[in-house]
This record gives structure tokens, C-alpha cells and sequence, in this order.
């Protein structure tokens, strides 16, 4: 819990999205000095990311039947495996993929309550106990930023391209992201992310390999 209901009440209009900038300010400036409010606001925050993320997933009605429609006749298979006889890499990083997809999603929930992170620059204020990461106003980095676990706020310039896993940005009036913003704050979408930049290698090398 909030060391007062003032805060609390704060970290839930600040969750859902409702919060104004002025209380956004004192709510962020106070957990900077309050340990219990920042955690409280992690574990808020961890929590609502897994329901999030887990809510909607269902299968579609009658998902078993239109798979079962859909499996191919024998005389398919033979070229299933004609096909897979020809292009063996394909197949086994289509596998390796799959794999990797599952352990993808371990891995998220084990991070998700970590402290943040940060690739790409050392020209920013990392503050652990508010979980904010600052691009101080005047201050440029070049290349790309990513960060995770923490909220991002951008008040100088990024030439390259911001990815906030795990967190969200700010973008003040001064700020500036030249490249693309992209924020990962589920787990279907983190596993996604991972998974189209280790997919995009694999093929891209079996590609190579077949020509």
C-alpha cells in the first residue's frame, strides 16, 4: 500500500490514464523520497501488464473444427515433405522459432519486476526508485535507445530510434525522437518483438546459405 491515500489514489488515476501533469509531477517527485510508494507502484504495475496480457487470449469459437478442416490429405503431405527434404534450414529454424517463442515468454516474467535497464547511451538520469529514465533537456543522443522496466521521459533529442520495453514514454514539448517510437508493455507483443528480430536473422541467413 501508499504511505497515504493522497499517493494512492494518484497511482491509480496515474494507471488508468487519468492523471494531469501537475499530479503526475508530485506523484513521481514523491516516490523519488518514498521506498514504499515505489514499490507499491511497481507491483501495480507488473500486475496490471499480466492481466493485461493474459485476459484476452481465448480460442475462437469453433478454432478445433476449422483446424481440423484445414489438415491437409495425404496426398499433400508428400509434397510437405518433398518440400521440407528440400529446404531443411527453413524447417529447423521454423522449430527453433517456435522454441524460442515459449522460453520468450518465461523470460519476460522473469524480468518484468527487475530494475531498469538501459542500451544505447550513458547520457541519461536513471532514478530506480521513481523508475524513470530522463533525456535531459540540451542533451542529444545519437543512435538508438532502448529501455526497460522504467518510464522514459524525453526532454532532449534522440536521433535514432526509442523502444520502452516494459514501461512507458513521456514526450515533453521540447523533446524530439527523429527514428521510430515502439513500446513493448505486454507479453504477447514483448515475445513478438524478440521473435520478428531473431526470425528476420535466421531467414535472412538461410537465405544466404540457399543461394
Amino acid at each position: 500500500m501508499a504511505c497515504e491515500k493522497k499517493y494512492e489514489t494518484l497511482l491509480h488515476k496515474y494507471l488508468d490514464g487519468e492523471i494531469d501533469k501537475e499530479e503526475r509531477m508530485d506523484l513521481f517527485l514523491h516516490m523519488e523520497t518514498c521506498e514504499n510508494c515505489a514499490r507499491h507502484y511497481k507491483e501495480m504495475k507488473k500486475a496490471l501488464m499480466l492481466v493485461q496480457s493474459s485476459s484476452h487470449i481465448e480460442a475462437p469459437v469453433g478454432f478445433t473444427e476449422d483446424v481440423v478442416n484445414r489438415l491437409p490429405e495425404k496426398k499433400k503431405r508428400t509434397s510437405w515433405k518433398k518440400w521440407s527434404k528440400q529446404h531443411p534450414f527453413l524447417v529447423a529454424a521454423s522449430l527453433f522459432v517456435i522454441l524460442m517463442t515459449s522460453s520468450l515468454v518465461s523470460v519476460w516474467n522473469e524480468q518484468a519486476g527487475e530494475d531498469i535497464s538501459v542500451n544505447g547511451s550513458q547520457k541519461v538520469e536513471i532514478n530506480q526508485e521513481s523508475g524513470t529514465v530522463i533525456v535531459p533537456e540540451g542533451e542529444t543522443i545519437e543512435g538508438d535507445l532502448t529501455v526497460r522496466n522504467g518510464t522514459v521521459e524525453v526532454e532532449g533529442e534522440i536521433t535514432g530510434n526509442l523502444t520502452v520495453i516494459n514501461g512507458e514514454k513521456y514526450l515533453a514539448s521540447a523533446g524530439e525522437v527523429s527514428g521510430e517510437i515502439e513500446e513493448v508493455d505486454q507479453v504477447l507483443e514483448w515475445t513478438w518483438y524478440h521473435t520478428k528480430r531473431l526470425a528476420t536473422d535466421v531467414f535472412s541467413l538461410g537465405q544466404k546459405k540457399e543461394n
